[in-house]
């Protein structure tokens, strides 16, 4: 699912226009200050095409990002927050995390959200590509470009094992907008924590779309936490390819065999196509 070689060709964009251009290497905002929230907004100087979008915190694990705007316009096709974990810098498939939109000069990305406990910086950054201002697209022109992610949920607990009973939760996210979801990325919010739960004590036991079971197995499904976390390098693998409508509701079911309770999040980035 390469966004990043569909907006270029989609746009009439050569890799050439990049040499001997200034101020095209990357879009980013001041570093948000400590505390519970943050919102923050970069300010583009010229026309770009907006490639890899990334997150970085340093206020351990729990981040919440609530959305994430471009000129005004949310990029968020679900009711749900998102995990800022699914858009670190250091995880593979950075191609599905292209935006794809031109924007002109004077034009805003922001993020807002949240950070779990005592709080810390949070600072984000987007790859950008030199174009002219005749190539920059109106927004009905780009609407569906809008469509970039699809966030399941974030800060959701888990139950730890009790009385040999497995603790589970079902995360749940009505989708806002139609699209075709493409690359699912889970986040383990607490793996980094002295009290956390790894990764293998964590299962996805159904991921449904409508009612509609994605998983392939007959029964008892137990697929690794660790095969859909942002570290999971199988990118193909990872891409649904399903179309939803407005209002059609996904849900996924997470275990967790340990012996701490979890806090878990996911993310779908949203496939650049369609069927036909």
């Amino acid at each position: 699912m390469n966004r990043q070689k569909i907006s270029l060709a989609e746009n009439c964009i050569s890799y050439n226009q990049r040499f001997d251009e200034a101020q095209s290497f990357m879009l980013s905002g001041p570093l948000s200050a400590p505390g519970a929230a943050f919102d923050q907004t970069a300010t583009t100087q010229r026309p770009l095409l907006l490639q890899s979008f990334g997150i970085q915190t340093d206020g351990g694990t729990g981040t919440t990002v609530t959305d994430i705007k471009i000129a005004g316009q949310s990029l968020f096709t679900s009711t749900a927050s998102a995990p800022a974990e699914c858009f670190a810098f250091s995880n593979f498939g950075a191609e599905s995390r292209v935006i794809g939109l031109t924007i002109s000069n004077n034009q805003t990305v922001n993020i807002a959200g949240t950070v779990a406990g005592a709080g810390g910086s949070v600072g984000f950054a987007v790859s950008a590509y030199p174009i002219e201002s005749t190539q920059v697209r109106n927004l009905k022109q780009q609407g569906s470009r809008f469509n970039y992610c699809f966030p399941i949920a974030s800060g959701t607990a888990v139950a730890a094992l009790a009385g040999g009973v497995a603790g589970s939760t079902t995360l749940t996210a009505t989708a806002t907008r139609g699209c075709v979801l493409g690359e699912v990325r889970m986040a383990n919010q607490d793996s980094t924590v002295a009290t956390g739960v790894p990764d293998s004590d964590l299962f996805v036991t159904s991921f449904k779309v409508s009612g509609i079971e994605m998983l392939s197995g007959a029964s008892d499904q137990q697929v690794p936490f660790s095969a859909l976390v942002g570290s999971a390098s199988d990118v193909l693998g990872l891409n649904l390819g399903y179309p939803i409508e407005p209002n059609a509701i996904v849900e996924v079911v997470v275990k967790n065999n340990g012996a701490n309770a979890a806090t878990v999040g996911g993310v779908i980035f949203i496939a650049p196509y369609s069927k036909s």
